[in-house]
Parts: structure tokens; C-alpha cells; sequence
């Protein structure tokens, strides 16, 4: 499989207020930055992108930003509100071009549905405790929305014990699609000597959270790179 690495910052937490993601597939974990990266690799001006989770709005407003239109799923009205309004501070003048439904990954609205088999191009972060069904929804709702020959790329990120990618790869294969590459995003900068890696983002979290941050053990190496894994729709 074809292997890219991209250089990018840091992921933030998936959830600041440490709430559970929306169908696992929380697109709060993905910075601004790297949204922008994916969006204009894998998509053109003027074509749809499908959000199966307005997270904080950080992927709307890269995609909308880019001169795409975005279609995203929001949990509920308070989670389509904070979406809206952080996307109308960050993207003012075109924040029209993002529309949001009522829906989670596999319970999309009926209004969401009739979009299905139209965008060119899907991004999702899974929760890295994100179960077989959350998966399988999560691949079968973003197989729908894409057109063919339209991409989906997911944001994983490798966690101690458990083999995220592997997991990720064979619900999108089972749900039609076809990994197409495999891109590494270190969160550091080119220098001289190499790359130098960026300080991680200080996100607060509560006792117990499932998010991912940083917890760097005394002797082992702090984790710098996130998985995009890259698929296409036949």
C-alpha cells in the first residue's frame, strides 16, 4: 500500500468537555491544518464534502474556507447550534456553503439520506474506543454518502494494546469500499537536522476520559503521528 507522510499540528483532544463522540466519529480530533490538508488533496472547488459529524466545526469550516460544500450530521440542536456559530466566527462569509442535519453515523435524518450518493469526498475520526457496530455504522453511512469514485478518509491514531488501523480497514473493505493509501501525519516541522516535532496541545480532561492525549510514561516516547487512511468508492 502506498505510504505518504504529510507534515501537520498536533490533534487536539477529541472532546474539551470530555463528551462522548457522536457515533465514533468525532471531528473535533481533527486540527484545522490538517482538515485543510485533506480537503484540498482529495477534493475540488465547488464539490460536496460530507461531515458525518460537525464536531466543533474545525472540518466545516476548512472545507467551506477551500470553496467546498459541506454536508454534516449534528447529535442534536445544541450540537448543530455551537457548530453553526463557531463556523459563522471562523468562516463568515461563506459559512452558507455548510449544511447540517439532524443524525448520527447509520441514523442519518431522511433530509441527510437524500444527499446520500453525492459527495466527492467524506472525512471521520473514529474513537479510539469506537466498537465493531460504531465502526460498521460509521463506514456504511459514509459508503452512502460518496459518489463513485468519490474518497473517504479516516483519521486514526494508534493506541497501546490496540490495532486501530487494521480494525478501521476491514469495516470500510466490508462496506464496499477499496483502501486506496495509507498517509502517516507527523505533527512536527522540517529543520535542518530533520523534523522537529511540535509541542502537543494542553487539553483539560476529566478522570476516566476516553479522549486521546498525551500520556507519556517515564522512558517510553510520546506518540507524533496520526494514520489517514485513504479509500475510494467503486
Amino acid at each position: 500500500m502506498p505510504l505518504s507522510v504529510w507534515l501537520t499540528e498536533p490533534l487536539a483532544g477529541c472532546c474539551p468537555t470530555c463528551e462522548n463522540p457522536t457515533g465514533a466519529a468525532c471531528a473535533q480530533r481533527i486540527p484545522p491544518g490538517l482538515a485543510r490538508q485533506i480537503t484540498e488533496a482529495f477534493s475540488a472547488r465547488g464539490d460536496l464534502v460530507f461531515i458525518p459529524d460537525a464536531g466543533n466545526a474545525a472540518v466545516l469550516a476548512a472545507a467551506v474556507q477551500a470553496g467546498r460544500r459541506v454536508l454534516a450530521l449534528a447529535s442534536s440542536h445544541q450540537s448543530a447550534h455551537l457548530a453553526y456559530d463557531t463556523l459563522h466566527i471562523t468562516a463568515p462569509t461563506v459559512a452558507s456553503l455548510a449544511v447540517l442535519r439532524r443524525g448520527t453515523p447509520g441514523h442519518p435524518s431522511g433530509r441527510a439520506d437524500s444527499q446520500q450518493g453525492r459527495a466527492r469526498l467524506a472525512i471521520a475520526a473514529p474513537h479510539d474506543s469506537a466498537t465493531p457496530v460504531q465502526l460498521t455504522a460509521l463506514a456504511e453511512t459514509c459508503t452512502r454518502a460518496l459518489r463513485p469514485d468519490g474518497v473517504l478518509v479516516i483519521c486514526t491514531r494508534q493506541t497501546s494494546g490496540q490495532e486501530t488501523a487494521g480494525h478501521v480497514v476491514a469495516h470500510a473493505r466490508a462496506s464496499g469500499l477499496v483502501y486506496l493509501q495509507h498517509i502517516a501525519a507527523v505533527e512536527a516541522t522540517a529543520g535542518d537536522a530533520g523534523l522537529v516535532p511540535r509541542a502537543p496541545v494542553r487539553t483539560q480532561h476529566h478522570p476516566g476520559c476516553a479522549c486521546h492525549h498525551p500520556r507519556p510514561g517515564s522512558g517510553r516516547h510520546a506518540l507524533i503521528h496520526s494514520d489517514l487512511l485513504v479509500f475510494t468508492k467503486p
